[in-house]
This record gives structure tokens, C-alpha cells and sequence, in this order.
């Protein structure tokens, strides 16, 4: 449900879990049990979580952008785009620089001349490979639609 919204809140920093396949009850008792704010766009379990004084965003929006920037603004969080602050998109776990050497044989060619700047996750089992190549470009353009919507609402 709010899957792209997650992945750009890793990016910009924020611990943020996310999976399709926990239920309703789960969701309840994971955002209770760890102290996490359970964000939604489903108003019965956004109902159920405040019932049982568990922290929950009804995230009414309809765009990412919008999503992004009503959570940011409702949390009083910071935007920051920062790939040493970032953490994985993909499994939420911190993102750490690592050599240009280390990454030679987990890049294509091209990429490895193109750039010299990397992150990798610290989940071993994850792994994943960041470098500022066009998708950054996106992820950047993303940012600065959500600050100009933050700096219109201010």
C-alpha cells in the first residue's frame, strides 16, 4: 500500500518497516511492541492502532509526493538527502561507504568508470550497491518536489 513511500523515507534516513505480508493484528503489534508509528492508508486499521493507543498517520494522499510530504510535516521530521545518513531501500538496513575497489566485480564496466562514489547495505545478506548514477537524479528531483510542497505549506 505505501511501498514507494517507504522506500524514499529509507532513503532520506528514517528506519521505516515494510511488508505486504503482515496482517492487520501484526502490524498492530509490531508498531506497539518496537515504538514505531504505524502509517496507513487503510482507515479501519488506522482505527483499530489508535483504539489500542498504538501511534498511526491515516495517510490520505494520493501521490507519493503528497504522502512523503504530509508525513514529514505531521512528524515534524527533517528532509535530508544524505547517502551517508540513507539507509537500503530494499531491506532498511544502514547504508555504508565502500571502496571503488571493492565494488569492481558487483558493477557493470561502465558504471565502475562513470563513478567513484559507493554505498553498500550492511546486511550482508542484502548487499546492495548505491552510487549517485541517473536514478539518483530522480531521487533528487523527488526531494526538491517534496521541500518546495513543504516550503508552500510552511
Amino acid at each position: 500500500m505505501l511501498g514507494r513511500t517507504a522506500r524514499f523515507l529509507r532513503l532520506f534516513g528514517y528506519n521505516t518497516l515494510y511488508s505486504s505480508s503482515y496482517s492487520d493484528p501484526e502490524l498492530i503489534e509490531i508498531a506497539s511492541e518496537e515504538d514505531r508509528v504505524l502509517l496507513t492508508r487503510d482507515v479501519e486499521l488506522h482505527h483499530q492502532a489508535v483504539k489500542r493507543n498504538v501511534s498511526s498517520f491515516l495517510v490520505i494522499e494520493k501521490t507519493h509526493i503528497g504522502r512523503i510530504t504530509s508525513i514529514i510535516l505531521r512528524g515534524h521530521l527533517n528532509l535530508e538527502l544524505n547517502p551517508s545518513k540513507s539507509r537500503c531501500a530494499t531491506c532498511n538496513a544502514k547504508i555504508i561507504p565502500i571502496s571503488k575497489e571493492k565494488v569492481k566485480d558487483k558493477v557493470p564496466l561502465g558504471t565502475f568508470s562513470r563513478f567513484d562514489e559507493y554505498w553498500t547495505c550492511s546486511n550482508e545478506s542484502c548487499g546492495k550497491i548505491y552510487y549517485q548514477g541517473p536514478h539518483w537524479i530522480k531521487i533528487s528531483e523527488v526531494y526538491e518536489q517534496i521541500r518546495e510542497k513543504i516550503t508552500e505549506k510552511k
